[in-house]
């Protein structure tokens, strides 16, 4: 068994030295906004570093003196002088908030440490501590001084940022390709800090047709992933984060036998939906002809299946790269040199280890206290090997004692993810840059063929001929969407059911997931018309199991319970 921290050096943007669980007895203590940092969270709330630790401000020294508790009296305080109750700016203004309970409000969080102003501005008394400076560059990278080393800027043109939560767009950009280079470092430019949530660098298949000049540099709207075929990560920002700097026998390959185009993704968050805000960031990009012994690569691991229950103080979600898919994937060893975890404001811890023959080889990540906008790069001294056939399980935990209801995987930073990023080398010729779970479903075959116990799941989506075609026509012939159940359709369902791989358990599930998330109008028609017999034919499987049980002797049914299931039948299908 190898450990694996004793092989790496962790290089933490933000050192943590708060008490975590402060912030539980206090109303919306997840939720306290920095004051003029935008997707920034005030983890520390009483302390004067956003982090906690050190010295702390007014609030601090209020919640202190108060016994480390919210009271009553403290609720009614207003310990940083603005004019509003610490209760007020908790979102309990009442001060009847218990522990365990939802606050009364849950927006418009401010915070109780620091005297802002009605329109925004902090107080004269605190700009003294108060530092509204985001990081947007690497410092202390040597690479980018070298004499051989080039960069280009690659930006949006000033673009109008729509009224809307969660917009991605993409841009493709061709990469100078008069010979072949080495990628070695990024840094970010950001323009308008008050929308950019993260932004991606793709690098689009050079063995695919590339895009035509005349759709290059055009801003899109897009997905999560570029799409089509510039589908390989070779450089990320996010908020928190100051780029990357490449410091080993390593780079990311472009040029006349690699990459050729690459697309820039970003990802812009506006929840208060202001319609003026415009944006025009875009990302430095640092390359060296002096090639270096290794091409380097980027691998995501994670789960793509996420539902965390409001109101809990910690819940886990894990993603598996099972040993069959990891060895399709990686083609030979490969040396991962960096890593680091992603989840949203619900993650509070994460890590990502290595196992080897079912037995534990090393962790890559250990995030015991996660921050989305402190994030921690782990880079390694000695690079961690990883073989074929080793198992990769990343494990996320999520707290959500302000939320009101279920949170789901999404895109919009009030949804969540649970994502791992490794680079490596060297970049063996993997056929897919991903090994992203969803539920317990084996990931290889799932992204990579597309493919589930025999069912080719996307063509089931996407195309409409032969098998499919006859399927989707079966039931919608004999279905009736958003209608009652038709004994013809609960008879075509019954055949389908029990017979094509598609329609079976988790596939099924799976397809109407990805119907939804893809917005596929005619799946959702699909599903709404199998969906109109599911209620009633579960109902049936039901009363049949307690007639074997009552005919084998197993379990009574009485009139009492006869009467009962009658009843919940009828609900589910009114």
């Amino acid at each position: 068994m190898r450990i694996g921290t004793l092989l790496k050096t962790l290089v933490c943007v933000g050192s943590v030295t708060a008490y975590p669980n402060f912030k539980d007895i206090l109303p919306n203590g997840n939720e306290v906004p920095h004051p003029c940092k935008a997707n920034y969270v005030w983890h520390g709330v009483g302390h004067n570093k956003p982090l906690g630790g050190g010295s702390r401000n007014q609030f601090g020294l209020d919640f202190k003196a108060a016994g480390l508790s919210w009271t009553p009296e403290l609720c009614r305080k207003d310990s940083d002088g603005d004019g509003r109750t610490n209760g007020e700016e908790l979102g309990d203004p009442d001060c009847v908030w218990k522990q365990g309970n939802l606050p009364s409000r849950l927006t418009d969080i401010t915070h109780p440490g620091v005297c802002t102003l009605s329109d925004g501005s902090i107080c004269n008394a605190d700009k003294g501590w108060i530092d509204c400076q985001v990081e947007d560059g690497l410092k202390n990278c040597n690479v980018m001084k070298e004499p051989e080393t080039l960069n280009t800027t690659i930006r949006f043109p000033q673009t109008a940022v729509p009224a809307e939560e969660t917009t991605y767009s993409c841009m493709i950009f061709n990469l100078p390709s008069d010979q072949d280079y080495h990628l070695v470092a990024y840094e970010p430019y950001i323009d308008n800090e008050m929308v950019m949530h993260h932004l991606l660098v793709y690098g689009c298949d050079p063995n695919e047709a590339p895009v035509p000049d005349e759709q290059l540099n055009t801003v899109t709207k897009c997905d999560m992933g570029a799409g089509g075929s510039c589908n390989k990560l070779i450089g990320l920002w996010a908020v928190g984060f100051s780029g990357y700097c490449i410091d080993g026998p390593m780079g990311f390959r472009f040029g006349q036998s690699g990459f050729k185009q690459a697309a820039l993704e970003f990802h812009w968050n506006n929840p208060q939906l202001i319609a003026d805000w415009k944006d025009s960031s875009g990302v430095t990009l640092y390359y060296t002809p002096k090639l270096r012994a290794n091409d380097a690569a980027i691998l995501q691991t994670g789960q793509s299946y996420i539902e965390i229950p409001p109101g809990q103080q910690s819940y886990t979600v894990v993603g598996k790269c099972y040993s069959e898919c990891s060895r399709k994937l990686i083609q030979e060893p490969i040396n991962i040199f960096w890593a680091i975890n992603h989840m949203h404001y619900l993650g509070h811890e994460m890590s990502i280890q290595v196992y080897r023959d079912g037995v534990f080889y090393t962790e890559l990540t250990n995030d015991a206290i996660y921050n989305y906008d402190s994030p921690v790069e782990n880079k390694y001294l000695t690079a961690i090997q990883v073989l074929p056939g080793d198992e990769i399980v990343t494990t996320c935990k999520f707290k959500s004692l302000s939320r009101p209801k279920t949170t789901f995987y999404g895109d919009a930073t009030s949804d969540e993810m649970c994502f791992g990023f490794m680079a490596f080398y060297p970049a063996a010729n993997m056929p897919f840059s991903t090994c992203i779970a969803w539920k317990d479903i084996s990931a290889c075959n799932l992204w990579l063929q597309q493919e589930h116990n025999n069912c080719k799941w996307s063509d089931f989506i996407f195309v409409n001929v032969n098998e499919t075609k006859r399927v989707k026509d079966e039931v919608m012939t004999n279905c009736k969407p958003f209608g009652n159940c038709l004994s013809e359709c609960k008879a075509t369902l019954q055949v389908l059911f029990a017979e094509h791989p598609c329609m079976k358990g988790d596939v099924y599930e799976l397809i109407k997931q990805m119907a939804m998330q893809w917005n596929n109008t005619e799946m959702l028609r699909f599903i709404v018309a199998v969906d109109s017999c599911k209620a009633e034919m579960a109902a049936d499987l039901y009363l049949q199991n307690l007639q074997n049980n009552k005919t084998n002797g197993s379990y009574r049914l009485d009139g009492i319970s006869s009467l009962l299931v009658s009843m919940i039948v009828y609900m589910m299908m009114n």
